[in-house]
């Protein structure tokens, strides 16, 4: 990423590297108290359920190869594969809403029906 990327697309970046990398505490330094996630598992609501949701899924995650990502000043969309313990690469999307510096929305896309229920 280059550092003229969109503000929005610099804290979605700053988000998915802290994630792939199991570093939640630093990813959830970007996300508002308020923050409402959906995902094929269902909607979250509040950063600590975020946070929650995330650090589960950890256990599992073994990282995340960037397709391509985008922005401009309040909404980024982000492509990649998520590799994963049981499943080697799916195929992932996220689009962040950005405001005031922080995440306030993000609705995630893959094929749940690829993992074990949770």
């Amino acid at each position: 990423m280059t550092n003229n990327a969109s503000p929005a697309l610099k804290i979605a970046m700053a988000y998915h590297e802290a994630w792939k990398n199991l570093d939640h505490a630093t990813a959830m330094k970007v996300v508002a108290d308020n923050v409402v996630s959906e995902t094929p598992f269902g909607r979250i609501e509040g950063g600590e359920a975020l946070h929650q949701s995330e650090s589960q899924f950890a256990g599992m995650l073994k990282g995340a190869t960037m397709v391509a990502a985008f922005g401009d000043e309040s909404t980024a969309l982000l492509m990649y594969y998520t590799h994963t313990h049981p499943i080697p690469s799916v195929l992932s999307a996220k689009h962040f809403k950005v405001k005031n510096g922080k995440i306030v929305e993000i609705k995630a896309l893959f094929d749940k029906s690829v993992f074990p229920a949770r």
